[in-house]
């Protein structure tokens, strides 16, 4: 009797490789992209020559060097380029959004021409706020209690994937110290804000009907309720240091912006892990002329983020404008953010914490850093390969991915495809 012959492991794993590899294709899932060769600065990690980032079902599978490619991946050459994650916007206006009377999800409009520009410069997520009526020059004034927000992806063309999440941040202005009523009525907002708050877990503790909160203390139930964190513009010191206090005595995630008499403060912030919005370039327009360059403190703005960051701060970088400009005013819109993080370099920030201020850290004030903001296995494939550093003023973004998927290309696009790379 002839003996039966005996199937190595390595045969059987192969029959099984081959046989899953058959059941992916049969079920029509795309092949995983492997974009390869490129100077991968993955944001929170070691920078990478050579490296290759892998994704596939519009998450990363892998970020290393010398990686083994998948079966029938489509591999994108980036050999002489850079691959970095896209860039967070943390306020934006006007892209990709149309005024409705309902919610910012109800007025999406993945083909608006802002969010193609915007994506072009890099931007692959933005915090989007509602353009209060009196804007100038795609700078409105300061975003106040009962804005419309939400998180997006510039998914041009694809409304199906542009909303993440809705609301976004909540905000709060900080009127001026200047009036003393103004602070004791904000107080006793906060202190009768929290009285409610123990009445509702009291009732829900004894099964019965909570009670709801009277109108003018909604806005102050939101912000303890603590369901998104609350960006307050406080811009003088004074009203900086009330919120500190206010902040302490009931607390809530909170977001410092607005910050440009805050550098005496800075320690404390620091210390109490407070992030703060800053913009390398200062404010946009201001029409107070005997206003001084330098502040109280000797800081020119360019140097407030570095002047930050050295204390440990979780610093994140303002756009200029918040808002994408067509109007010739090059520079000075949300298209040019990496160069909202040039100029930070310029007043003493390190390179990798500039690139962090506009990809992990707005995404950790958002609070989807466990999505989006850096290039690490098990987040969203969200990319950008370019011509150059991030950073550098003659980058371009050649190709930008979201969720695995190509939504610019420079080569088939017209919006810089005519300005030659160098």
């Amino acid at each position: 009797m002839r003996p039966r012959p005996i199937l190595c492991i390595v045969c059987v794993l192969c029959l099984v490789s081959r046989a899953a590899q058959a059941a992916e294709e049969a079920s029509g899932s795309e092949p995983a992209v492997a974009i390869v060769g490129g100077t991968v600065i993955s944001v929170g990690g070691p920078v990478l020559r050579r490296g290759t980032v892998i994704c596939r079902q519009g998450k990363i599978e892998a970020v290393g060097v010398e990686i083994e490619l998948p079966a029938g991946a489509q591999v994108v050459d980036a050999a002489g380029k850079y691959v970095c994650p896209g860039f967070v916007a943390i306020e934006a206006t006007d892209l990709g959004v149309e005024a409705t009377e309902g919610g910012i999800a109800d007025g999406l409009d993945p083909y608006d021409l802002s969010l193609r520009i915007a994506l072009a410069s890099g931007i692959t997520t933005a915090h989007v706020i509602e353009a209060p009526p009196m804007s100038f020059f795609g700078h409105p004034s300061r975003p106040s209690t009962g804005t419309k927000t939400a998180i997006i992806k510039l998914t041009q063309g694809d409304l199906g994937a542009m909303l993440v999440q809705e609301p976004g941040l909540n905000y709060f202005a900080m009127p001026s110290r200047q009036v003393e009523l103004n602070l004791f009525r904000i107080r006793e907002g906060f202190r009768k804000a929290a009285e409610h708050l123990a009445n509702v877990k009291e009732a829900t503790a004894k099964k019965v009907e909570p009670p709801k909160a009277p109108p003018e203390i909604a806005p102050y139930v939101t912000i303890l309720e603590n369901k998104q964190p609350t960006v307050v513009a406080a811009e003088g010191r004074e009203e900086i240091a009330d919120i500190l206090a206010i902040n302490a005595a009931y607390p809530f995630d909170l977001v410092l912006s607005g910050l440009e008499e805050s550098y005496p403060l800075a320690r404390e912030i620091t210390a109490r892990g407070i992030p703060v919005l800053l913009a390398a370039r200062g404010e946009d327009f201001d029409f107070d002329l005997s206003r001084p360059v330098l502040d109280r403190d000797g800081l020119v703005p360019i140097r407030l983020p570095a002047a930050f960051a050295d204390l440990g701060a979780q610093v994140t970088l303002l756009p200029y404008r918040n808002a994408v400009s067509v109007d010739g005013i090059a520079g000075r819109d949300l298209a040019a953010l990496p160069f909202e993080a040039a100029f930070a370099v310029r007043g003493g920030l390190d390179e990798a914490r500039a690139l962090e201020a506009i990809t992990l850290q707005p995404a950790r004030v958002l609070r989807i850093d466990e999505r989006v903001g850096s290039l690490e296995k098990g987040k969203d494939a969200d990319i950008l390969i370019l011509n150059r550093h991030p950073l550098h003023y003659l980058a371009f973004v050649e190709k930008a991915y979201i969720n695995g998927k190509l939504y610019y290309d420079r080569a088939e696009s017209p919006l810089f495809r005519g300005i030659p790379l160098r």
